[in-house]
């Protein structure tokens, strides 16, 4: 871990502190997220964890782990025990949300909607007894994205939900001085070829997500392609191009440019031979990719070969923040991704 993302850990671990949130973890019988729950209620970082399944089932995964899980049993929420209709609210709260966009469901499919935690965290989510949810380590992405759809929904004003990565590293700059650099990258694990309306949704969120976990740093928005302000004629340059300018109408506010190539977003040098009048080139610090596979590779080489650490996916476009794992997260990883999540919810709750 570099020392940019030591800093930027403590700095979320603080915040945290000083606002804790409520967080729910649907897979509340997995020793990891058990382990997870430990740290963040030792760290005063959560003001509650909801745990969602038989509790003498899960203390006994705990005894078994040695996690002091009963030290906490004032912060921590039982699901079923808060809501005993649980099952039937969150069934009817699907078939609700589907009737409203025209949609139904069968009986036994909401019924059984109803009885899966990652919906039921979603539910109780939707109805304000959570700020955050997180999930993934035992179930798949498609998972719960469509429990998150099916309970939460998308954010107003978007229809696609996508993944970033905040990528962080420090590098030496002189005998005793030290830079941090920090980025975010989408979309890197939900949207497989977006065209450009998705991709604008795309780069709000990322930079939403970038305010919200670096609000001391102002936004440089690129949208990346093979070709730099017109010097390749290709649809997808295009796609790029027609994403910048949607997004710009959308937000002016917000610093944005493409279509452009990475070494010219990136590198001032580069900058002023390729795109001299672009007021992001050879500054960007949020990056939109074109489609999942140049984002997911590329978040990916970064990590293992420029030695950035990289924290996601983070699940961005709900209404709140519904997180997604890697089923391979470590411990680690799902703190980080709770405090992500909590920061991002802005909970009121101490």
């Amino acid at each position: 871990m570099s020392g940019s993302a030591s800093r930027f850990q403590d700095r979320l671990h603080t915040l945290c502190r000083l606002r804790p949130g409520r967080v729910a973890f649907p897979e509340s019988s997995d020793p990891r997220i058990l382990a997870a729950a430990c740290q963040l209620l030792k760290e005063s970082c959560a003001a509650s964890v909801t745990l969602f399944g038989d509790p003498s089932a899960i203390a006994l995964v705990a005894k078994q782990q040695a996690l002091p899980l009963n030290r906490y049993e004032k912060q921590i929420v039982w699901a079923g025990q808060q809501l005993p209709d649980l099952a039937e609210s969150t069934t009817a709260h699907i078939q609700a949300r589907l009737a409203l966009r025209g949609k139904s469901i069968a009986a036994d499919e909401a019924l059984r909607l109803g009885q899966s935690p990652l919906d039921q965290a979603a539910y109780l989510l939707s109805k304000d007894h959570l700020d955050a949810v997180v999930a993934g380590c035992t179930h798949t992405t498609a998972d719960v994205i469509k429990a998150a759809l099916r309970g939460v929904g998308t954010a107003p004003g978007s229809r696609t939900l996508s993944g970033s990565f905040a990528m962080l590293r420090e590098s030496a700059e002189g005998k005793d001085k030290r830079s941090q650099h920090s980025y975010m990258f989408g979309d890197c694990g939900v949207v497989v070829e977006p065209d450009a309306e998705q991709l604008v949704d795309i780069a709000a969120a990322t930079v939403e997500t970038f305010q919200s976990l670096f609000p001391d740093l102002e936004p440089q928005l690129a949208f990346l392609s093979f070709s730099t302000k017109g010097s390749a004629a290709h649809p997808q340059a295009e796609k790029m191009r027609k994403a910048a300018e949607l997004f710009q109408t959308r937000c002016p506010q917000i610093s944005a440019d493409g279509e452009l190539q990475f070494d010219a977003a990136f590198d001032g040098l580069v900058a002023q031979r390729k795109a001299p009048q672009s007021r992001v080139a050879g500054r960007a610090n949020c990056f939109i990719f074109p489609n999942l596979d140049a984002g997911n590779i590329a978040y990916k080489i970064c990590q293992r070969l420029a030695d950035f650490d990289a924290y996601g996916p983070i699940l961005q476009g709900t209404a709140k923040p519904y997180t997604d794992l890697s089923r391979g997260a470590s411990v680690g990883d799902i703190v980080m991704s709770s405090l992500i999540a909590m920061m991002r919810a802005k909970p009121n709750h101490s």
